[in-house]
């Protein structure tokens, strides 16, 4: 055997070996790992902040308090000729004082009998601390209760009409019929009347309308015109009308009348029944000149203190005076004497 070919036996045994034996995993050079599954990518709204415009926030990420509407600025209607805002300095004086033509008479719920007689007193107190003052003349067993300023300044007139009635009376004190006594308020909202006829002027200091805070037909929404006006949270919820109404239910007058502007008119309360009022309303409209015998219709109104007197057994009306400006002191008076001689059956 050649040397040569001994010398080549190793070589082919190991590419024998190395044919025959399994492949080896192949390793490469620069490994890479295998692809994994990408994470999906999300775009979320703070990772590109642009406002949605449509997108409302909720109601519990920015909490705001629900708007209270109270007091409305209250719109002139067209063709109106309102008073200007002061008030007579001289009224405002004596009905701040309670001194009406410098009568100082004592302030008690009892006052002293006999004829002629005359008594200042205290009704109770608006939000603000200011006294609600009434006048009594004569000692009848039939009151009548006449009462100014419900609406404040808004309705200034109304403060000075029975300012002039309590002035007559003072000097006149045979006018008060016998068998009548005369209960007279010139102002249940006296924070409103400092106001002078301004939105602030027609409520109470509480932003309340007085004259929708009666227990007759209340309700928890009421309007003014075209407009929402707050009635307070409950019947009689304000000083000034519990105090006014504690005290007509003292006197249990045989009629009581409380005097608006400027719907010319008298109209009588009505809760349930017939007490009256419609009566009085028609005594008192004849006699005054003012138009009487329907309801008002201007637009709807509820809890007012005509209403509630009605309801208590009380003939009660509103007196809407003609207009915003004048007292209209002659026609009242000649109505409220009228009024007098048919209570006492002086009068058909």
């Amino acid at each position: 055997m050649p040397v040569r070919f001994l010398f080549s036996l190793p070589l082919i045994a190991a590419l024998w070996l190395a044919a025959c034996a399994p492949a080896p995993a192949s390793i490469p050079a620069s490994p890479s790992p295998s692809p994994s599954p990408r994470p999906q990518i999300v775009f979320q709204a703070t990772r590109t902040p642009r406002p949605v415009a449509t997108a409302p926030p909720t109601a519990t990420s920015t909490p705001r308090p629900s708007p209270t509407p109270w007091p409305l600025i209250l719109l002139q209607t067209p063709g109106e000729a309102p008073p200007p805002a002061t008030l007579d300095p001289a009224l405002l004086t004596r009905v701040a004082a309670g001194a009406w033509s410098g009568v100082e008479g004592e302030i008690s719920l009892e006052g002293a009998p006999g004829a002629g007689s005359q008594r200042r007193v205290l009704v109770g107190y608006s939000v603000e601390g200011r006294e609600i003052l009434a006048r009594e003349f004569g000692d009848g067993e039939r009151t009548i209760v006449l009462t100014g300023g419900l609406h404040g300044g808004w309705e200034a007139n109304t403060v000075a009409l029975v300012d002039a009635l309590i002035g007559h009376f003072e000097k006149h004190p045979e006018d008060v019929l016998p068998g009548i006594r005369l209960a007279l308020i010139p102002v249940a909202n006296p924070d409103g009347l400092l106001h002078g006829r301004t939105p602030e002027g027609r409520f109470n200091a509480n932003g309340v309308d007085l004259n929708r805070n009666w227990g007759c037909g209340w309700l928890p929404e009421a309007v003014w015109r075209d407009q929402p006006v707050n009635p307070g949270p409950a019947p009689l919820s304000e000083p000034e009308t519990s105090a006014l109404a504690a005290y007509i239910l003292r006197l249990r007058p045989a009629v009581a009348l409380f005097y608006h502007s400027a719907a010319n008119g008298v109209f009588a309360g009505h809760c349930d029944g017939d007490h009256g009022s419609a009566a009085v309303a028609a005594v008192y409209g004849a006699a005054a000149g003012y138009a009487f015998g329907s309801a008002f219709s201007a637009y709807p109104v509820s809890g007012t203190a005509a209403s509630w007197a009605d309801g208590q057994g009380i003939a009660a009306a509103d007196v809407e005076l003609k207009t915003w400006t004048n007292a209209e002191l002659d026609q009242n008076l000649r109505a409220l004497m009228a009024l007098q001689r048919w209570l006492t059956g002086l009068e058909p």
